[in-house]
């Protein structure tokens, strides 16, 4: 198992699905991708971008029942997969016992945002990429492409496959709109996963 942290939220240039990037916190450059509904994308973006709603959404009522009944979420771990959906577990500890609760990972995510717990994955189970990689064959596209089009510069595809932090609501609109961009350039068979894992914005 391997300690992740929710780096940021791309879009499948294919389906228009949103994907969940989590970044391996010890090598930033390691993402396992995982495609997620769009309610559950929204109730992660929201969390990462500070926005506080007039009522409780599902997420925070869920954080509040499990507060008032004296539990708190202490981590969350993607743990296997079955029949092409991915399973996760939410972990509650309460009066000093674990409580195991199975969930699909982007709810168990969701709710480890808002108890500031640790997320972890088995890398076995969840396909990973490497930006690293995906950089340097931009930059091989690029190269050829420029000699074409003249499109844009290696300095201007390291800043869409860079560093991108989910901050503030305004924010979020231009960095899905870079992380679409270079999804462009990447074929499906990049991620490691079928087609039919990600049918319908789901979680496969």
């Amino acid at each position: 198992m391997i300690q992740v942290k929710v780096r940021n939220i791309g879009i499948d240039s294919i389906t228009g699905a949103p994907i969940l990037m989590l970044a391996d916190i010890n090598n930033e450059d390691d993402i396992y991708p995982i495609w997620i509904g769009v309610s559950e994308a929204e109730g992660i973006i929201l969390k990462q971008s500070g926005v506080e709603t007039p009522r409780p959404l599902t997420y925070d009522l869920m954080k509040n029942i499990i507060d008032q009944l004296g539990g708190r979420v202490k981590q969350v771990a993607i743990v296997d997969k079955k029949d092409n959906a991915y399973i996760a577990e939410v972990i509650i500890e309460k009066d000093g016992e674990e409580i195991v609760i199975d969930s699909r990972p982007s709810d168990a995510i969701n709710l480890a945002l808002r108890f500031d717990a640790p997320i972890f994955l088995d890398e076995n189970v969840v396909n990973k990429v490497n930006l690293q990689e995906i950089k340097e064959e931009l930059k091989k596209a690029e190269s050829k492409e420029e000699k074409e089009d003249n499109i844009e510069t290696v300095e201007d595809l390291d800043k869409e496959v860079g560093e991108i932090e989910i901050k503030k609501e305004p924010e979020i609109d231009e960095e899905l709109e870079q992380f679409r961009k270079m999804l462009e350039h990447i074929k499906p068979e990049d991620f490691a996963l079928k087609p039919e894992e990600k049918k319908n914005g789901e979680e496969k």
